[in-house]
């Protein structure tokens, strides 16, 4: 068990710490002074911040109603909803504002077909409404969870005492969801300041500072400056993730107190009902429009100008399926890796008696703390030469991608074993097994499902991921996200447009087949 926690404990320093380091040592005290004298990386910063405040806010507004609306009994059409709270998640990360573009560009379907206008939505708004969409389903998940732990039997005492509809959600719902909408904001806070796709299509020229960091290396050369960049945008995140799990540990609400009925919940008010009814299903329009216009956009012969229907689209996307290979042979990597060490990791941190366990897991949970883009980074200072010069191979993409991944693989391997008796291990030692025996024949067995989860969710991550694959390749193994990325940039956007369908369809594959397998606790984890 200590060799085992060891070795984990040197790939987390080499694989996670060193990159962290080489980043944040990189640049010296001059280039961070340096910040003075150029306005706009001073205003990427202001706007970062702006702009992770104002989606923030929007995103947890849509996702508290969507939550609302799934955790009703009574309300009408919940599975499409959920389906549709869900969808954003499994999708390349620049889906949403690369199908704004096609859809209410300068160009649009709707708003210079349909509509006759000439609108540009670049800039500040249209990066605003891409996060919002974007980002609503993660509040969803986590406001949802809450609001479905809160015992009917509450709501009902609430009433009895003479409360009305209004009363209770004041005094009742409001309070006990508290923890869920903090832990939500916080969640989605974390996941809009590392964005790196939506900003890169639909920015135009409102620097963030992902993006300005990207352009210093594409465009400059420049790596001091994308290190200063990054490590600026660290700070933040870190802040995010750290208030997350002190909130998420420290907040939560007892709600059920001896071992009354939980029973079930009453109708939910007409007016709501209307309500949370009408404006899921305004949302789902939107959601609905993202994925018709991506599709519609690989059979269009000229965007904006011609729509008669055409397959040469698609007949070029086929021809890059080399990077879409690519990323499949690489997400798969990751996706094994990122199963076996999350497995791994949560097998010896579970033992606090070990010394070190607890540092174990702080290094496991560390990538969740590291946007992309400050990792892609770390990656191409760390082994873009000795000790170990991984740059330009396929391996720097799947360990980079595995070990951003292993928060979630590790977290879910560690609620696995939390549900199996220690009493199995402890008989499987009286008979003379070793560790490495009781690993593999008592807790592997019972933990495929878990571990396939962790596999599927680390292989739909990797394939649709942007914002580290970006430094890492090359011109000689480039991927799907970042080809399409290319062809959006030469304004192939009907190539780009296919390209893009094929990856929903290879992701809503794999998670198709992840519900057959697992079952629906895959879209749910």
């Amino acid at each position: 068990m200590l060799l085992g926690l060891l070795g984990a404990a040197l790939l987390i320093a080499l694989f996670v710490l060193y990159p962290v380091i080489r980043v944040l040592t990189y640049p010296s005290p001059v280039d961070f002074l340096a910040l003075l004298d150029h306005p706009r990386w001073l205003r990427a910063i202001v706007n970062s911040l702006v702009m992770t405040v104002l989606s923030t806010i929007t995103a947890c507004i849509l996702g508290f109603v969507f939550a609302l609306a799934l955790t009703r009994p009574d309300v009408p059409g919940k599975s499409f909803f959920r389906t549709i709270s869900i969808l954003p998640l499994f999708s390349p990360p620049f889906t949403v504002a690369f199908s704004y573009l096609l859809l209410f560009g300068r160009l649009g379907l709707i708003t210079h077909t349909v509509l006759n206008l000439r609108v540009d939505i670049l800039g500040w708004r249209g990066l605003w409404l891409s996060q919002t969409i974007s980002f609503f389903p993660i509040a969803t998940l986590a406001i949802s969870r809450v609001l479905e732990n809160i015992p009917p039997s509450i709501e009902f005492v609430a009433k009895n005492l003479g409360a009305n509809d209004v009363s209770v959600f004041r005094t009742v719902t409001a309070p006990l969801a508290r923890p869920g909408v903090a832990a939500a904001m916080l969640l989605v806070a974390l996941y809009v300041l590392a964005d790196f796709g939506n900003p890169l299509i639909i920015g135009g020229d409102f620097p963030i500072l992902a993006t300005e960091a990207w352009y210093q290396i594409e465009g400059w050369a420049d790596q001091r400056a994308a290190a200063m960049l990054a490590s600026l945008l660290l700070v933040p995140a870190a802040i995010l993730f750290l208030l997350e799990r002190r909130w998420v540990g420290r907040r939560l609400y007892t709600t059920v107190l001896g071992r009354g009925v939980r029973g079930e919940r009453g109708p939910t008010p007409p007016g709501l009902k209307v309500f949370l009814v009408a404006f899921c299903s305004l949302v789902a329009i939107f959601v609905t429009l993202i994925y018709a216009g991506i599709v519609i956009g690989g059979l269009t012969r000229v965007w904006g100008a011609d729509w008669h229907l055409t397959l040469r689209h698609w007949a070029e996307a086929i021809k890059r399926w080399p990077h879409v290979q690519n990323s499949l042979v690489v997400s798969a990597g990751a996706g094994v890796l990122a199963a076996i060490l999350g497995f791994v990791i949560a097998y010896i941190a579970r033992e606090r008696s070990i010394l070190g366990s607890t540092l174990l897991d702080a290094g496991a949970m560390m990538p969740a703390a590291i946007p992309g883009v400050f990792l892609g980074i770390g990656y191409l200072l760390a082994f873009n030469g000795p000790p170990l010069p991984l740059a330009g191979t396929i391996w720097i993409l799947i360990l980079a991608l595995a070990f951003w991944s292993l928060p979630f693989a590790y977290k879910t391997a560690a609620a696995g074993f939390r549900q199996i008796d220690r009493s199995l291990e402890e008989a499987a030692g009286n008979l003379g097994a070793t560790s490495l025996r009781v690993l593999i024949d008592v807790y592997v067995p019972l933990l495929r499902r878990t571990a396939g989860v962790a596999f599927i969710a680390t292989f739909v991550n990797s394939v649709t991921n942007l914002s580290i694959t970006m430094f890492l390749v090359t011109a000689h193994y480039l991927v799907a996200t970042v080809s399409v990325l290319a062809l959006v940039s030469d304004n192939r956007l009907g190539v780009g447009a296919a390209l893009t369908t094929l990856l929903l369809a290879l992701t809503f594959g794999a998670l198709t087949l992840g519900f057959r397998w697992i079952g629906p606790d895959i879209l749910m984890e």
